[in-house]
């Protein structure tokens, strides 16, 4: 047998070479004995489009409305003929093909091990940046010359994984197509986390990943001063620690144990997360240039950089008013270094508490109404902002914007409507992470707009808005984009509108979880001594329950309502959602009925006659709206008999309406007239959990009674 051929040793000066050519990732570590295994760790990926074959694409490689648009890659510079000798002496030992920055070995599925070491000249050879100015998508400067994060060079050097630049990076191993196949297909493995502070946890892990330990480099060391000013000198809470260390690992959140007594410290949370998103970002395009620029001088090839979207906005968040819109940006204003910025007053006058002072709502409203529409409340906006130097600039155009701030109504009325010929969601294509606070005030509001955001995020732009494709990440122009976008959602509670979003629109390759407090049950903070039925409605599937409903409506609830308006008529019919409430407002009218409906439409004047004639008992009942209710937390008197249609989403309602039958009965009523009845369905879950408490739902749900009652 012919001798074994032994591995071919490179000097240094062959190793710079190979790395200045782009054919060694200047992010490896070197060994000591210079062997090619351990000296050539991965190559660049040069494989252009298509390589993600057999993983569901909503978009092509070419953006539409370009025809004839060549996405090439820049030529290549001439290579001496030293260095096509060198690499021809290489042995011809298979390596492992992967993007810069992306995690993956020859073995599937595995993680290489990697050598911290790296020697001095080495070190020095990689780690060399220069001050160039940035000016990204045609917008001005956002940064100060040369200026990074310190924990650049550690990155580079390969000594600390950051979860944000693994996440974002260009992957072609087989373990992304395995990831991208098992979101694409909703195949996911439920992991059950142990939250002792933020509650129940649930894991939806991908491809076995599991529970990762928290990112070691989560935070720029530019934002430490800012948030210590932001957070008065403290450090971060128990509760930011906890929801920081979910965020930074690029999971779809969603977080449903949001209260005002929370609000300040996940809001602080949340904005911290997407400026450290936007600066990491910048810092690595900043790298990046440098990389070309010099290679541009020396007249060499720099390979493959990819580090930007089809368009500059990067966050989107969305919030329902503008007082939301106010808090927030104020904290991106802060953590920006709190430069000055031209357009602060007038973003103080038109989004600022002047004018709206809270004195102005009535003491006698409950807190949380209070604080909910104190300030400016109105829910047709969208701001963009912009880093620029060490501070924010609001007003920018959006895509000229880092960051858009907005409601779903505000970007509906760009975005338009099918059929509409002035529409535009380009500006959406390259989002990176959606955040979407308050989602239980949006549901009062228009879901269906939070919907049509969601349609329209991330797809290929119909115009090119002068980017640079060759800077362009890979997985943009393959149309896989909505798995690399981080989605978090924070209500004070969960809802099935919020639910389907997750099930849906949630398609992080990193995975997702969602977390929901265990609720004690509202009927524990009931004080009026009434006795509160609840009845379990035999409904045939999912798509049948309203018409069920109905239909027992019609054939148990209203005789009884007929007769109670020949007695005792101090009635009200609670109903949650709208679609419910118009059918059975349209049935009473057919009925003529003596009764008065008050909607969130309802004027002042018809909703005060209303209530009159109740307490006067000159009405046969009420039909009452949960919006109307979210919106003017009307103190109804005289209710004798409250019947819920269908239980409330907001568990407060539920307490506050049945505490009115003590406070807003006079001394005449009598104890024995005042009652409640609950209707619901097994398909109302997650309703009942927050109104009977976790432990006693699944008994109300999967018992064989289908009444019972709490007094």
């Amino acid at each position: 047998m012919p001798p074994a051929k032994k591995s071919r040793k490179l000097s240094r000066k062959d190793l710079n070479q190979l790395k200045e050519y782009g054919e060694l990732d200047p992010f490896s570590n070197l060994g000591e004995e210079n062997d090619l295994d351990d000296l050539i760790s991965k190559a660049i990926s040069r494989n252009g489009f298509g390589r993600l074959a057999g993983v569901p694409s909503q978009s092509k490689a070419k953006p539409k409305g370009h025809r004839g648009l060549a996405i090439s890659k820049p030529p290549k510079a001439s290579r001496p003929d030293a260095y096509s000798k060198l690499l021809k002496s290489l042995p011809t030992a298979p390596v492992a093909t992967t993007k810069l920055g992306a995690a993956t070995s020859e073995d599937e599925g595995e993680e290489p091990e990697s050598d911290t070491h790296m020697d001095e000249d080495a070190a020095a050879d990689v780690e060399v940046e220069y001050e160039v100015d940035e000016v990204e998508h045609g917008a001005e400067e956002s940064e100060s010359e040369g200026e990074s994060d310190g924990d650049a060079e550690t990155m580079d050097g390969g000594a600390i994984e950051d979860y944000m630049e693994k996440h974002v990076a260009d992957d072609d191993s087989s373990r992304m197509h395995r990831r991208l196949a098992a979101v694409s297909q909703k195949e996911y493995t439920q992991v059950a986390v142990d939250e002792p502070l933020l509650g129940q946890a649930v894991l939806y892990s991908v491809d076995g990943q599991g529970v990762r330990p928290p990112n070691p480099n989560s935070t720029t060391p530019r934002l430490a001063k800012p948030l210590e000013k932001l957070n008065d000198g403290r450090s971060l809470s128990a509760l930011q620690q906890r929801l920081l260390g979910w965020f930074d690992q690029y999971l779809d959140v969603v977080y449903a144990d949001r209260s005002f007594d929370k609000e300040d410290e996940i809001t602080t949370a949340y904005a911290l997360h997407a400026m450290n998103h936007i600066l990491k970002s910048k810092d690595m395009e900043r790298r990046n240039k440098a990389k070309l620029t010099k290679a541009h001088a020396e007249g060499t090839d720099a390979g493959e950089l990819r580090d930007q979207g089809f368009t500059r906005p990067r966050v989107l968040i969305v919030l329902p008013f503008r007082n939301s819109a106010y808090k927030v940006v104020d904290k991106l204003y802060k953590l920006a270094s709190g430069g000055q910025d031209m357009n602060a007053p007038r973003f103080v006058k038109e989004y600022g508490p002047a004018g709206y002072e809270e004195s102005v709502i009535s003491k006698r409203k409950p807190d949380d109404f209070r604080k909910t529409f104190a300030g400016n409340i109105d829910d047709g906006f969208r701001i963009g902002v912009q880093l620029y130097r060490k501070t924010a600039r609001v007003y920018t155009d959006l895509y000229h914007s880092d960051i858009i701030v907005a409601s779903p109504l505000g970007l509906r009325m760009v975005t338009g409507s099918e059929g509409d010929e002035r529409r535009d969601f380009d500006f959406l294509s390259s989002i990176e992470m959606v955040i979407v606070d308050q989602c239980d005030a949006l549901l009062m509001q228009n879901w269906e707009h939070v919907t049509h955001v969601f349609g329209h995020l991330n797809m290929t732009p119909k115009k090119d808005h002068g980017c640079d494709f060759s800077r362009i990440r890979q997985w943009y122009l393959e149309g896989t984009a909505q798995h690399r976008r981080q989605t978090i959602l924070i209500s004070e509670y969960m809802t099935p509108e919020i639910q389907a979003v997750f099930n849906n629109n949630c398609r992080s390759i990193e995975g997702k979880v969602r977390i929901k407090p265990v609720y004690p049950g509202a009927v524990t903070d009931v004080v009026a001594q009434v006795p509160q039925v609840f009845k379990r409605l035999s409904v045939k599937r999912l798509q049948s329950a309203a018409d069920d409903r109905f239909a027992h409506f019609v054939d148990h609830v209203f005789p009884e309502l007929q007769k109670a308006s020949t007695g005792d008529k101090h009635v009200l019919l609670f109903v949650s959602s709208y679609f419910d409430f118009v059918r059975v407002r349209n049935f009473c009218r057919d009925k003529c009925c003596s009764f008065a409906a008050i909607s969130e439409y309802s004027t002042t004047s018809e909703a005060m006659g209303a209530r009159r004639s109740l307490f006067a008992g000159e009405l046969g009942f009420i039909l009452y709206s949960e919006r109307a209710h979210f919106y003017h937390r009307y103190p109804i008197k005289g209710i004798h008999r409250l019947v819920f249609y269908s239980l409330p989403e907001h568990p407060l309602f539920y307490t506050e309406l049945l505490n009115l039958m003590l406070t807003s009965n006079d001394d005449t009523a009598s104890p024995e007239l005042l009652s409640c009845t609950a209707l619901y369905t097994k398909y109302d879950q997650l309703k009942i959990e927050r109104i009977v408490g976790s432990k006693l739902a699944s008994q109300l749900l999967t018992s064989e009674r289908s009444q019972f009652t709490f007094a």
